[in-house]
């Protein structure tokens, strides 16, 4: 028989309420809690374990269990449910009233609120608010902020006993409240496919669960669309902008374990309620969703728009500007270069690509300074923070972001400048533009007005853009656009051999480690639990003595993939032990926050004004406000504990998170049990993020194989094939 039911009825709990005080222990990975729970009936303070990591402490909960008497921590209440709960007694009122789920609300106000209403409080808060105005102190903005969090908190109780009807756990509630409103149950009846669309830790699959439990047919249109649509969405993770529409079939049948015959039936209604956009892409059949195909178009009218404009040559003396330029920068340029020069001003649109050391940066230095000499208002841009940084450090010219560029107007959602609203300059010089995705393209390229030039500088031979498409790879590809290509190294870098390495690489050659004074080594290991006590060394100690670098300012490292032992994940953890042991922290889920810790965004955020990539410091866990203030270069950025999943640690990061960014040193894990993600961009992008330094270690046959696979993962797109047919037809 089991413990269980060996157990006495005294030993039984029942929707025993009361508030938890603090907790001692919990687990990310398993959510077991050990918690200080007060009852609200004036019993002492006990000691709860169980599933409870995602309550909060202050939080008033209703509990049920067995006692037990553990051997060595004592008397405990093992927790089988834990519900949030609207407590009934006075003194539990108080409590609750005063917790950190009700802001702006301490023990004062909160007894003074009880003291006028008793145990009819919170009916007086949800139902006749109008009375709260008898408590002294209590004024219109703050009962209405009292107001909206209790009935918030009913709304949670309700959605928690809906979850739990159809077996989801409690964790979700919160966000689905803060999704849905008041009115989620019956959202969710109604559609429960929105919560793998809307709410923020919903997955198809648990979605896909609870609408079989809600008598959701297999074969349900509602549950086909859904399906299509979100392969779509996966697809466009991928890279894609569309699929083709065998392919989209068989993986939607795939995902719906059904036939792909109603799936395909599905299709054209889906485009009829324009859900979805089929098109011919060369030779097959194209499902795109509506964005992406809007996007796409967007993209090619407007660069088809620029090319009809005229260059502005009898407005520039080029080849006075560069010649003065070469005098005071003492960069000679070679042909190659001046012909991009001039084609910047001769041509509406123009682009230059190609690797390290092979004179982008001295293109773009030559284009502002030639700006300058005509008069002429230069606009520089990036994708990403660190990159504008980058780009304004080496031309000594203000550049921005591309979203601050247009303005992003974060309580609104859209761009302030646009196809109306357009830019305001001469000429716009764009880099690190092979990590443009076509969405993004489209809002800037719709917003350049007739007659500026656009220069885009980037190297197509690294990784493609995070967001879906290949906007350089497609513009170079098309044959309608200027295009400079670099290939040789000039002196500036022919003496790093990280340059040469990831020339090397790029011709599909291994590269040299170096020597003694050299900026590009391999250090082989033996397996992957060697391979990562190499990395930890090299970052904590050798690099440190040897180059005197920071280890967390200016040394990162950059993984193939999140998982394995030298992965980002598990070097997360040894790094942070190793070079952030001590502090205040905070756990979210699997991740640990620490005061000190480096920290990387992962998406962008308009309303905080942070983006994808950008680093920053964690300077403060402020839990009586429930934020983490994080500091990116000069600024301080707020985060609530509900949004810290924009944020991870980044001690190790992988190397699609590193793309626009350069560091001192780089550190890169190469190993076999890397092989899905071994491939020669990958490894190229690697080694151009580092500056001063780049240290491989891994083991020789995945360096190999990291060098020789080329055969990227090829992007659904139909951008050159647009660009080139408007060519053929105009």
């Amino acid at each position: 028989m089991s413990q269980k039911a060996d157990s006495r009825p005294s030993d039984r709990v029942e929707g025993l309420e009361g508030t938890v005080e603090r907790f001692s222990f919990r687990s990310a990975e398993t959510g077991f809690a050990v918690a200080r729970f007060a009852p609200d009936d004036g019993g002492p303070p006990i000691s709860i374990v169980g599933q409870l990591a995602q309550i909060a402490e202050g939080q008033h909960v209703r509990v049920s269990g067995t006692r037990r008497a553990h051997a060595k921590f004592g008397p405990q209440l093992e927790v089988e449910v834990c519900e949030a709960a609207l407590p009934q007694s006075p003194a539990g009122i108080v409590s609750y009233l005063s917790s950190s789920l009700v802001k702006g609300v301490g023990p004062a106000t909160a007894e003074r609120i009880v003291a006028a209403f008793g145990a009819d409080t919170l009916r007086v808060i949800e139902e006749d608010p109008e009375r709260l105005r008898e408590v002294k102190g209590l004024g219109r903005k703050r009962i209405a902020e009292l107001v909206t969090a209790v009935r918030s908190q009913r709304d949670v109780q309700e959605v928690m006993v809906f979850l739990r009807t159809h077996g989801l756990g409690q964790a979700l509630a919160v966000r689905i409240v803060k999704r849905f409103g008041r009115n989620a149950s019956a959202l969710i009846q109604a559609d429960p496919y929105r919560l793998a669309d809307e709410v923020v830790g919903i997955g198809f699959k648990t979605a896909d669960q609870l609408a079989s439990r809600l008598g959701i047919e297999k074969e349900a249109p509602a549950r086909i669309d859904a399906g299509l649509l979100h392969v779509l969405g996966l697809a466009a993770r991928e890279g894609h902008a569309f699929l083709r529409d065998d392919d989209i079939a068989a993986r939607t049948a795939a995902l719906l374990a059904i036939d792909e015959t109603p799936i395909r039936a599905r299709l054209p209604e889906l485009e009829r309620q324009g859900r979805v956009v089929k098109e011919r892409i060369g030779d097959a059949d194209a499902i795109y969703p509506i964005a992406l195909r809007a996007a796409e178009r967007g993209v090619a009218d407007a660069i088809q728009s620029l090319l009809r404009v005229p260059g502005m040559t009898t407005r520039v003396a080029v080849d006075r500007a560069v010649e003065d330029f070469t005098a005071e920068s003492g960069f000679a340029m070679p042909d190659a270069q001046r012909e991009a020069v001039a084609r910047a001003f001769a041509s509406p649109f123009s682009v230059i690509t190609g690797g390290p050391g092979v004179g982008k940066t001295t293109i773009v230095r030559a284009i502002a300074a030639t700006c300058e000499r005509s008069g002429l208002l230069l606009l520089l841009a990036a994708p990403t923070g660190r990159a504008a940084k980058r780009l304004s450090e080496s031309t000594g010219c203000i550049a921005s972001t591309i979203h601050r560029l247009l303005e992003w107007q974060a309580g609104i959602n859209r761009f302030q400048r646009d196809a109306e609203h357009r830019l305001e300059g001469d000429v716009l010089v764009v880099d690190e533009c092979s990590m443009l995705d076509v969405q993004l393209a489209y809002h800037l390229f719709r917003a350049v007005p007739p007659g500026m030039r656009v220069v885009l500088v980037g190297d197509v031979d690294q990784l493609p853009s995070i967001g879906p498409g290949r906007v350089l790879a497609d513009l170079i590809d098309c044959d309608r656009i200027p295009v400079t290509r670099l290939s040789t190294i000039f002196r500036q870098g022919a003496g790093s051999r990280i340059v040469r390495a990831a020339h090397a690489v790029l011709a599909g050659e291994l590269p040299q480690s170096g020597g003694e004074g050299d900026d590009f080594f391999f250090v082989e290991a033996k397996s992957a639990a060697h391979a990562k006590e190499l990395v930890l060394e090299l970052v904590t100690t050798r690099i440190p003595r040897r180059f005197g670098l920071d280890p967390l300012a200016d040394v990162q490292v950059l993984c193939p993939m999140y998982r394995g032992d030298a992965g980002a994940d598990a070097l997360n953890v040894e790094l942070q032990a190793r070079l952030n042991p001590r502090g205040d922290e905070l756990q979210r889920g699997s991740k640990l926050f620490r005061v000190g810790d480096k920290v990387l965004q992962v998406k962008n955020d308009y309303d905080l004004d942070v983006f994808n990539g950008d680093v920053g410091r964690v300077i403060a866990v402020d839990r009586a406000d429930s934020l983490l203030r994080v500091r990116f270069d000069e600024r301080e950025v707020e985060y609530p504990f509900a949004d810290l999943d924009q944020l991870v640690p980044a001690y190790a990061i992988t190397v699609h998170r590193a793309q626009g960014s350069e560091y001192p040193a780089v550190i890169v894990p190469l190993l076999t049990e890397h092989y899905v993600m071994l491939r020669r961009n990958l490894f190229y992008t690697a080694i151009t993020r580092g500056r001063q330094l780049v240290v491989v270690v891994g083991v020789r046959k995945a360096l190999e194989l990291a060098v020789r696979t080329s055969g990227e993962v090829a992007r659904n797109s139909g951008l050159a094939e647009r660009l080139s047919i408007s060519s053929s037809s105009a």
